[in-house]
C-alpha cells in the first residue's frame, strides 16, 4: 500500500484516476477544487489547452566506441572475441527476456485454446462487449485476454480469488485497447481487488476503484455491477482501465508499454474534448455524466465509460467526440467488426 497522503497536492494526486462512490462525489468536488487539476493521471503532465505535450525521440543515439587496432596478426580475433564476449554479456539477458516473453506468449496461446469453451461462456455471460463480437474477433479478443491476464498478477486482498476475476478484469482493459497495438499495460504488473468499496490513505470516502504508480485497484462488487447494467455508463472497469491507459502513455516515463501512435492521436482527440470540458468547468450540462466535470482525467474515463455503455446516444449527442474517441481507440462500438482497421 502506498504511504499515507496529507498534503493539497497529495490529496489531487490521491483522487486522481479514481471512482468514488456517488454518495461522496460532492465532498471531492469541494477538495479538487482547491486544487489544481489536470489530465491524464496522478502526475502533473499536460498542462496547455492544447495538450502540446512534446513527444520523447523514440530512439536514443549512441556514438560507437573507436576500437584502437594494433599491429600484432592476431588483433582482429582478439577485437571478435570482445565483442562476443561483450555481446554475451550485454545482449545475453534480453535474449533470455525475449524467450521467456516467447515462452509466455505461448502458453496463453494453448491456454486460450484448450479453455475457450469455458472462458466464452463466461466472457459471454458477463460481458456485453464480447458477446456482441463476431466468432473471429472473439478468436482475437479472447487470445489478447489470456496473454494480458498471463503479465499480471491478480493479488486479492480481503476476498477469495475467484477464476472468473482474472478473466473479466483482464477483459475490461482489452475492451478499450481491442484497437490498439499495444495493449498489456506494460508499466502495471499487479491488479488489486477488494470484495466491497474500500478506503485509501487518509481519506474517509471510499473508492470503487483507483489507478496509481502501485497498481490498478478494484472493489469486484462494483466490477460486477457495472456490467450488470451495460447501458447507465458507470462501469468502474471501463473507468479505472480508461486511467490506467492514460497513466501507461503519459504518467509512467519511457516504458515499453507506451504508444506513440495512441499519444499523437490524443491530442486530435483532446482538440474537440478540451471545449467540452471547459464548458463543463464552467457549469454547462451535456449528454455526459457530471463527475466528467471534476478534472479532465476524469472527463476522459467518463467519456470511455459513456462511449461504450452507451455509443448510439453518446454519437448523437456529441458526434465530434464519439468520432474522436473512436479515431483514437481504433474502433466504433456500434460497427458489426468494431474495429476501424485491423493492427
Amino acid at each position: 500500500m502506498k504511504k499515507l497522503l496529507t498534503s493539497n497536492l497529495a490529496a489531487t494526486q490521491l483522487f486522481r484516476g479514481a471512482k468514488v462512490t456517488e454518495t461522496n462525489k460532492e465532498s471531492i468536488f469541494s477538495l479538487l477544487k482547491k486544487t489544481q487539476t489536470l489530465m491524464p493521471g496522478d502526475t502533473l503532465v499536460i498542462t496547455s489547452a492544447a495538450d502540446s505535450l512534446p513527444l520523447q525521440d523514440s530512439l536514443e543515439r549512441v556514438q560507437p566506441a573507436s576500437i584502437q587496432h594494433g599491429t600484432e596478426s592476431n588483433s582482429g580475433s582478439g577485437v571478435l572475441a570482445f565483442l562476443a564476449i561483450f555481446g554475451c554479456v550485454v545482449g545475453g539477458p534480453f535474449l533470455i527476456n525475449w524467450l521467456w516473453q516467447k515462452h509466455l506468449r505461448n502458453q496463453a496461446h494453448k491456454l486460450a485454446k484448450s479453455n475457450f469453451a469455458q472462458y466464452d461462456e463466461w466472457l459471454s455471460t458477463y460481458n456485453s462487449y464480447y458477446k456482441s463480437l463476431a466468432p473471429d474477433m472473439r478468436l482475437r479478443f479472447m487470445d489478447r485476454v489470456t496473454w494480458f491476464t498471463t503479465t499480471k498478477e491478480f493479488k486479492c486482498l480481503d476476498i477469495p480469488l475467484d477464476p472468473k476475476m482474472p478473466l473479466l478484469i483482464s477483459a475490461a482493459s482489452v475492451q478499450i485497447t481491442f484497437g490498439l497495438d499495444k495493449y498489456l499495460l506494460d508499466f502495471f504488473d499487479t491488479i488489486y481487488i477488494m470484495q466491497h468499496n474500500y478506503n485509501y490513505g487518509l481519506f474517509a470516502m471510499p473508492f470503487e476503484g483507483h489507478v496509481n504508480s502501485n497498481g490498478i485497484y478494484l472493489s469486484w462488487d462494483n466490477f460486477l455491477r457495472g456490467y450488470e447494467d451495460y447501458t447507465d455508463a458507470d462501469n468502474v472497469g471501463i473507468h479505472e482501465m480508461a486511467h490506467a491507459l492514460a497513466y501507461v502513455n503519459f504518467m509512467a516515463g519511457d516504458n515499453k508499454g507506451q504508444d506513440d501512435a495512441f499519444i499523437k492521436r490524443f491530442y486530435n482527440f483532446s482538440a474537440v474534448a478540451r471545449p467540452i470540458f471547459n464548458d463543463m468547468q464552467t457549469g454547462k450540462t451535456n449528454f455526459l455524466n457530471q463527475y466528467a466535470a471534476t478534472n479532465y482525467n476524469e472527463f476522459w474515463a467518463v467519456a470511455i465509460e459513456t462511449f461504450f455503455e452507451q455509443s448510439l446516444r453518446m454519437k448523437i449527442a456529441l458526434p465530434g467526440l464519439y468520432e474522436s474517441i473512436c479515431s483514437l481507440l481504433n474502433q466504433d462500438p456500434l460497427r458489426e467488426d468494431k474495429l476501424l482497421t485491423v493492427v
